[in-house]
């Protein structure tokens, strides 16, 4: 029997905990969809990105906790395209999904203020579109360059971001080491700096409009809905300040671990770029549903619902069991 080692048990923590909260939240927002017959483009972005990290902490990351805790799921070369391809476009999309959140209250701010009006649903559907799209697009390569790497498979030094990270012994295998560092150095600029800096420059902007328009304002009644535009800009400055620490100490580590070989590496550094990646799956729902207060509140809502759901399957108790076992109760210690 394998010995179950101290990092694995935290890691199945936190992966049970990323799928459980990613649930909750999806299911909250899927009611509130259904309640108000509407869904709100916020709200399918967050729908999406929710969805993306559940599908990760399922299809990847329950996956490697299983191998990590002694279990043989070395796929076949096939499967090991397939599984490539879904890996690194779920994390891509992991990646431009917070940028999303980002760009999209940063430009309700700005349309809010300046007074403009567009068409933020259709408009959400085509972004989120074109986004799948194109990263679908881009990773097709792992459908044709990946296979199963073999016992005896030689180390080579390559560059390693996030979403093309090899597991499960599945590896790149490109016609050239050349063609395969630069697949993969272009895939962590594009798909991982670029949308980085980009998320952070966008909060930092939201954060600065909310800060002047508060002093603008600060006399009028609309002071409250700035209060909540800036608790909101919190919780998503919260989410993506989470989402640089994990992914920057994902791809530090793991690099520095690559290009030494291991040697003169420390020991703890491959399991900080495990706890790096599954920190924020497991952590992310918790600060969206913490932090955004109308979530909470709907998730409040639904646990009370199906509890009095429970409550009428169960029926009213009746008047008159409750005195008759107790008098079968005591009866036999009253006569004893």
């Amino acid at each position: 029997m394998a010995i179950i080692s101290t990092d694995s048990i935290f890691y199945l923590i936190l992966v049970i905990l990323g799928i459980l909260g990613n649930s909750l939240v999806l299911l909250t927002v899927i009611g509130n969809a259904i309640d108000n017959k509407t869904m709100p483009a916020s709200d399918m972005i967050l729908t999406n990105l929710t969805v993306t990290h559940l599908l990760i902490s399922v299809l990847r990351n329950v996956l490697v906790i299983t191998f990590q805790m002694g279990i043989d799921l070395l796929f076949s070369t096939l499967w090991c395209r397939v599984f490539m391809f879904i890996w690194t476009v779920l994390r891509s999309m992991s990646v431009w999904g917070t940028f999303s959140m980002s760009v999209f209250h940063y430009i309700s701010i700005r349309n809010h203020y300046l007074k403009l009006r567009i068409n933020s649903f259709f408009t959400t559907i085509k972004a989120l579109a074109a986004i799948w799209t194109f990263n679908s697009l881009y990773y097709v390569p792992a459908l044709i360059f990946t296979s199963r790497g073999e016992s005896n498979t030689t180390f080579s030094v390559q560059l390693i971001s996030s979403s093309t990270r090899p597991v499960l012994g599945c590896v790149w295998d490109f016609p050239s080491p050349n063609a395969n560092l630069f697949f993969v150095t272009t895939s962590l600029v594009i798909h991982e700096i670029i949308p980085v800096i980009l998320m952070v420059a966008t909060n930092l902007s939201t954060l600065y409009t909310l800060q002047q328009h508060s002093r603008a304002i600060a006399a009028q009644k609309t002071i409250n809905r700035v209060a909540s535009e800036k608790k909101a800009a919190l919780v998503i400055t919260t989410l993506v300040l989470l989402f640089v620490v994990c992914w920057g100490t994902n791809v530090l580590a793991v690099n520095f671990y690559n290009f030494t070989k291991g040697q003169s590496a420390p020991a703890f550094l491959l399991p900080m770029a495990n706890f790096g990646t599954y920190i924020f799956m497991g952590f992310s729902p918790l600060v969206l549903m913490f932090g955004h207060s109308k979530l909470r509140r709907k998730l409040i809502s639904l646990i009370c619902k199906q509890f009095k759901r429970q409550n009428i399957q169960l029926g009213p108790p009746s008047e008159i069991s409750e005195p008759h076992y107790l008098v079968n109760f005591l009866g036999p210690l009253y006569h004893f």
